[in-house]
């Protein structure tokens, strides 16, 4: 298929038509966004955040994260937390830098997504989750004076 005809097809809506695979309604809905560096201030100081990302997302580039988070700081919201992770791609799983392969999320990722849910939301952990974080490390809520945590996949 050619440049054009792909573009053409990504801004084009087809009434009673089903999407399939990219649809032109949710391409569009991404150019409507508001950035999240411009809003990041709407936060109130009562909500924890977890940033998580992976340094291999070819979707949302890890620097985006570092930017949220020196956001976060630059308000002075009293508690978030990011985390990085070598190697993952925007899906959580192993990619490389030019290609986010599809896979189930690893599971350090979800112990980590756990454990933050846990010591801010009093949420608990599925018997199957437990067994999971066996091997991760939990994540402590930060300061917003802390650097970010890194943790090895």
């Amino acid at each position: 298929m050619c440049i054009i005809c792909k573009l053409e097809f990504l801004s084009t809506v087809t009434p009673g038509k089903k999407c399939i695979g990219m649809c032109p309604i949710w391409v569009r809905s991404h150019y409507a966004l508001e950035p999240t560096l411009s809003i990041i201030g709407n936060v109130p100081p009562t909500t924890s955040i977890l940033i998580q990302q992976g340094d291999n997302d070819t979707q949302a580039p890890v620097q985006q994260a570092f930017l949220l988070q020196q956001a976060l700081t630059d308000k002075k919201h009293p508690d978030h937390t990011l985390i990085t992770y070598p190697n993952p791609g925007h899906v959580f799983y192993p990619s490389s830098e030019w290609f986010t392969s599809l896979g189930p999320i690893q599971p350090y990722v979800l112990a980590d997504l756990y454990s933050g849910l846990e010591a801010h939301a009093g949420f608990s952990r599925p018997a199957s989750a437990a067994i999971i974080s066996d091997n991760a490390t939990s994540v402590m809520p930060q300061s917003s004076s802390s650097p970010p945590q890194s943790r090895a996949g």
